[in-house]
């Protein structure tokens, strides 16, 4: 039967073209009556033999599991996890002058005075070779410091006031949203 039904699948390889082994399965199918299981493990058995070869098809799922790990995207979990970090240390560690506190105003620092003009600048330039790593720490503090002050200023004047809680909402908002779009527009010119 193996013999037959690796002939049946070398002759519909070639004349029908199937997109997918699923695809083949159903085809194979409508020619006998051979089980799915008995199909695949031809297909394997063929492909050992040289005699055909199985391409992994780039589903969007890959593709997003290939670019969240890539090596070159590192940087979006750093700002993620330092933006998580921040939240935990500044709303849970103690304000006073405890081992803890000084953990909680290094990653204060980070979260206020880096982390929101990096993310800008990873959102404006998000060519690798456009900037040089002086100029992105330049734009990156620089950025961060106007952004920091517009928030400020404009959760001064809006109904939700300006306390802790709110500035630390929005700016981590911010960091996040601009990740996000970092993120999405260094896929786009990978491409």
């Amino acid at each position: 039967m193996d013999d037959s039904l690796s002939k049946v699948i070398l002759k519909l390889i070639e004349t029908k073209q199937p997109k997918d082994l699923e695809e083949l399965v159903q085809f194979v199918q409508k020619q006998g009556s051979a089980s799915s299981e008995d199909i695949t493990r031809e297909v394997k058995n063929l492909q050992q033999k040289g005699l055909i070869t199985l391409e992994v098809s780039e589903t969007p799922m890959n593709r997003l599991n290939d670019l969240l790990s890539s090596r070159k995207n590192i940087w979006f979990w750093v700002t993620i996890s330092l933006t998580l970090l921040a939240f935990v240390s500044i709303l849970f560690f103690p304000g006073s002058w405890t081992p803890l506190s000084y953990l909680r105003y290094a990653f204060g620092f980070i979260f206020a005075a880096f982390l929101p003009g990096y993310c800008l600048t990873q959102t404006l330039f998000p060519r690798e070779n456009s900037m040089d790593e002086i100029q992105r720490l330049t734009f990156s503090i620089g950025l961060s410091f106007a952004v920091t002050a517009l928030v400020g200023l404009f959760l001064s004047f809006s109904p939700f006031r300006l306390t802790l809680t709110t500035a630390l909402l929005t700016l981590g908002s911010i960091v996040i949203i601009l990740a996000l779009v970092a993120f999405k527009r260094k896929c786009k010119t990978e491409e």
